[in-house]
């Protein structure tokens, strides 16, 4: 009953909004919408203006929540279960991190901090950690084989910390995921999924599992992960963004979804044996983007969960939840690239897909929505384009009918034109000055975590200022991906680039022709009218600014001396959030390999690393075996840099091959590039020259388990 009535209310209040939108648009053309590029400009407006509509409308059912019923719906599920859950017992639990070619250190750091909070709870025995690496390079999966060890070693987690590296990699994380349920989820009554940037707090994971363990009727519970950890200028904009904006929007949605929530990929906890019984997702079998795999799982699996009769639900009153942000707009855009093709895919679902929810089928479309909008727009700004030229350029056509007894009089309304814009801008920026007003009247202890009221309303200027400047370079990015998708190009995914700044030459590559294209269209609207030319503006700047701002936006040395400054100041950073960032040491690295070489010559060359690499060697026979024999051979041959690293891992498939390259090494001549080596090596391990290394780890076995 309370799920009907809000979303009736709020559908209510959007058709609305939308309905006087449309009527005032349709009063700013000349012609009404009676003509064929009318019907095409109010064709893009109408959804346009509803998703906008939509989205503030939904941050105000979130400000009224928090005012009316405290930080949270009273009709969540913490506060349904507010007397049961501190009380409730913990139950087997896997928390899982997949990962392919992400930043090693990073990986490193996050679960680190995650372990060290959990462990500080004293009930971390129900609980065990799996790093499930699908990385195809070996120094790579060697560095985090590494990195598993050292955790192991430093929290004596033997036996409830495990890493394991797929062979083959099918069906990129969803595959991984699945290949781990069907060796391991009958041990685990619940699963928690981590994303390579996430931290959770240890109070954060238990206390999902004793929520979930007061109602066997939730499959999924799923929490708001804040940003954390910023460096560059735009991180730290999209960090203070989710700690200002963020709770209005989520409170929102929490509160429109209820029960019907979605399922966001990560920092979320599962029941076990109904996501392995209802939310596999098979290959699509149809044409085009729709074919092959699903790369959007998450809002699919949680409406899979729904429709099997379990409720899935956003919690947003559970601390300790983070993750980071790209550190620059490109980064960020080269994830929005995988993102909209996956959501895309969504269409097919959304229509053909039996026994969804309504709520789901919502989320779809707003998926959907969320990158389609950006060509809508596109198109928009074409047809606004193309009538304005046809007006005052053209020959008016005063008898469209011949029929007709009276001329038809194109007619300007310029208040209204006003009024819309009016309307749209305080649509679009209510629910950010609610944000803040909500900040500076009722919540002086969040206040303290943004510095002080002038350096909230300082950040809150200055991030509008460079959201106007991104919109339309995001806008014409993900137009050009909903194209490529459209068109199926291939989409290639690997770990995202966390530490580095954005170079001049690339951003000129992605963002000049942009700029380009901007400055014909505005050049040509000066030609038409003057007076167009200055609507174009907000447009056409920004494309031109791309490359300095995106540039600019991406330093790290910005962000540092923006945060010494206090600007875009969060509460992480101030000190007051969770616990567990303390734990989090942005500093702290991995073990390293000995030496001057990396992680493969140092595990061959070293007789401890050797040995524990050779003791856990697939035992392979047959071809397998002879081909990682000829590897060696040829590896011997071509010298110890003279094999790409792929193929010469293949050594570590077999023992006799391990071994023959190790003997060869160490019994070769000084003139030999692998003696010379090996006598650096030596050197090395006599002299102490640097810190002590962690073990390596071991590889997995032949029939792909994990040592432990």
């Amino acid at each position: 009953m309370i799920d009907a009535w809000r979303r009736t209310l709020f559908l209510l209040l959007v058709l609305a909004q939308t309905a006087a939108g449309t009527w005032g648009m349709i009063w700013v053309l000349p012609y009404h919408g009676t003509r064929p590029v009318e019907i095409a400009i109010l064709a893009t407006f109408i959804p346009l203006y509803t998703f906008i509509t939509a989205g503030s409308w939904m941050a105000i059912f979130g400000f009224l929540m928090r005012r009316v019923s405290g930080r949270g719906d009273r009709h969540g599920l913490m506060r349904r279960y507010a007397d049961q859950w501190p009380q409730a017992p913990l139950a087997s639990t896997a928390v899982i991190m997949p990962i392919y070619h992400e930043d090693v250190d990073r990986v490193y750091q996050g679960l680190r901090a995650t372990l060290i909070s959990l462990l500080e709870t004293g009930e971390s025995d129900p609980f065990e950690f799996f790093l499930l690496s699908d990385s195809r390079d070996p120094e790579i999966w060697l560095a985090e084989q590494a990195a598993w060890r050292s955790l192991v070693d430093e929290f004596g987690l033997e036996g409830q910390l495990h890493y394991r590296r797929r062979r083959v990699n099918l069906k990129a994380k969803t595959g991984n995921v699945s290949d781990f349920l069907r060796r391991w989820g009958s041990d685990f009554r619940y699963f928690v999924v981590l994303d390579a940037d996430s931290v959770m707090s240890g109070e954060a994971l238990t206390t999902l599992v004793r929520l979930m363990e007061c109602d066997s009727r939730v499959g999924m519970i799923q929490t708001v992960p804040r940003l954390f950890n910023a460096r560059s200028a735009f991180a730290r904009m999209q960090q203070f963004v989710t700690h200002l904006y963020g709770p209005l929007f989520t409170d929102g949605l929490a509160a429109l979804q209820r029960s019907e929530a979605v399922f966001w990929g990560h920092n979320a906890i599962i029941r076990t044996e109904p996501f392995m019984r209802h939310c596999g997702l098979p290959r699509m079998r149809g044409v085009g983007l729709w074919r092959g795999a699903v790369l959007s799982h998450d809002f699919l699996e949680a409406s899979l969960m729904s429709r099997a009769g379990y409720q899935v639900w956003l919690e947003t009153g559970i601390p300790g939840s983070f993750e980071e942000s790209p550190p620059s707009l490109d980064d960020e855009l080269i994830r929005d690239r995988r993102w909209s093709k996956g959501n895309l895919q969504h269409l097919r679902h959304l229509l053909a897909e039996p026994g969804l929810r309504v709520a789901h089928r919502f989320a779809l479309l707003n998926g959907i929505f969320a990158y389609v909008a950006s060509p809508v727009w596109f198109l928009f700004l074409v047809f606004t384009t193309i009538e304005v030229a046809r007006f005052k350029l053209g020959d008016i056509d005063y008898f469209p009918d011949p029929d007709a007894l009276y001329p038809a009089w194109p007619q300007w309304h310029p208040e209204w034109a006003l009024l819309l814009v009016t309307s749209t801008l305080v649509t679009l920026f209510l629910p950010k000055v609610l944000a803040v007003l909500e900040v500076l009247i009722f919540d002086r202890e969040r206040l303290r975590g943004f510095g002080s009221a002038p350096r909230l309303v300082q950040g809150f200027f200055l991030e509008n200022l460079f959201s106007v400047l991104l919109a339309p370079v995001r806008m014409l990015a993900h137009s050009i991906f909903v194209v490529t998708a459209l068109l199926n190009v291939t989409v290639r995914w690997a770990g995202q680039n966390r530490g580095n700044e954005l170079s001049w030459r690339t951003a000129m590559a992605r963002h000049v022709p942009g700029a380009v294209l901007s400055l014909a269209w505005t050049g040509g609207a000066y030609l038409i009218d003057p007076y167009f030319f200055f609507w174009t503006l907000p447009i056409t700047v920004p494309l031109v600014l791309a490359v300095p701002v995106t540039v600019g936006l991406s330093r790290f040395t910005l962000g540092q001396r923006w945060r010494r400054k206090g600007i875009w100041l969060t509460p992480p950073e101030a000190g007051r959030d969770d616990p567990v960032l303390e734990r989090f040491q942005p500093d702290a690295v991995a073990p390293r390999p000995g030496g001057e070489s990396g992680w493969l010559l140092w595990t061959l060359l070293d007789p401890t690393q050797w040995r524990q690499a050779a003791a856990h060697a697939p035992r392979r026979g047959g071809l397998a075996r002879r081909a990682a024999q000829r590897v060696a051979e040829d590896w011997i041959t071509a010298g110890p840099d003279g094999m790409p690293g792929q193929r010469a891992a293949r050594v570590l498939d077999d023992i006799e091959a391990m071994r023959r390259v190790h003997e060869y090494a160490w019994r070769g001549e000084v003139a030999d590039p692998w003696g010379r080596l090996a006598e650096r090596y030596a050197r090395h391990v006599c002299t102490g020259a640097e810190a002590a290394v962690g073990r390596p780890g071991i590889s997995t076995d032949e029939s792909g388990g994990y040592a432990s």
